[in-house]
């Protein structure tokens, strides 16, 4: 049977559990990302190659495809991590709720018209007292990427989009599961991989 296709735009996070995810489904879809992969893990805070950054430039970054006619048999998506970030001087958050959800709803409808299908990865959970104990960098708040989370679920049950739980999932692997501020262990990762694929082998 021919493998599907399956192109995946996200943060940094999906680019630390693609490998184990590509190794999981090889057998039945042929793995592909965002390009810039080495250039993304050289400073995994920066939105650079891979890494997708926010709602705004995932939506920019697949309207520049449908305007080249890209389609894709499978398209797997998330952002919000970068969306929620708040700048330590100005406290101003990145990307506001409301804009957020606009940027979602076009992301959709735009995909709609790119792929077979399309599947959401929730967001991350961050714990404010690790993420922020940090003396520079970005601030980000458990509050916040709650409500974002929230926010893109309803809007995919709005469009029928299935949303796969990364945010509930990670959140109940404990406290004892980050590598830094927001990035995770080796085995979490391997078991967020794990939690994609199962879902997608059952297609």
């Amino acid at each position: 049977m021919k493998k599907q296709k399956i192109f995946v735009i996200g943060d940094s996070v999906s680019i630390h559990y693609g490998p184990y995810l590509k190794k999981l489904i090889n057998h039945k879809f042929n793995y592909d990302r965002k390009r810039g992969i080495e250039q993304a893990l050289t400073d995994l805070d920066k939105p650079i190659g891979a890494n997708a950054r926010d709602s705004g430039m995932v939506m920019e970054y697949l309207t520049a495809e449908y305007i080249k006619n890209t389609k894709y048999d499978i398209l797997l998506i998330n952002c919000g991590l970068h969306d929620a970030r708040v700048d330590r001087a100005s406290n101003k958050i990145q990307v506001k709720l409301e804009d957020y959800k606009m940027n979602l709803t076009k992301i959709i409808e735009i995909s709609k018209s790119m792929a077979n299908r399309t599947i959401w990865v929730g967001l991350t959970p961050v714990i404010d007292q690790i993420h922020n104990s940090r003396e520079e960098g970005v601030l980000r708040y458990s509050k916040d990427i709650h409500a974002y989370d929230i926010a893109a679920k309803e809007i995919m049950e709005q469009n029928n989009i299935p949303c796969i739980d990364m945010y509930s999932f990670t959140k109940n692997l404990g406290i004892d599961i980050y590598s830094d501020h927001v990035h995770f262990k080796e085995e979490i990762r391997e078991l967020q991989a794990t939690l994609i694929a199962d879902y997608l082998n059952c297609i």
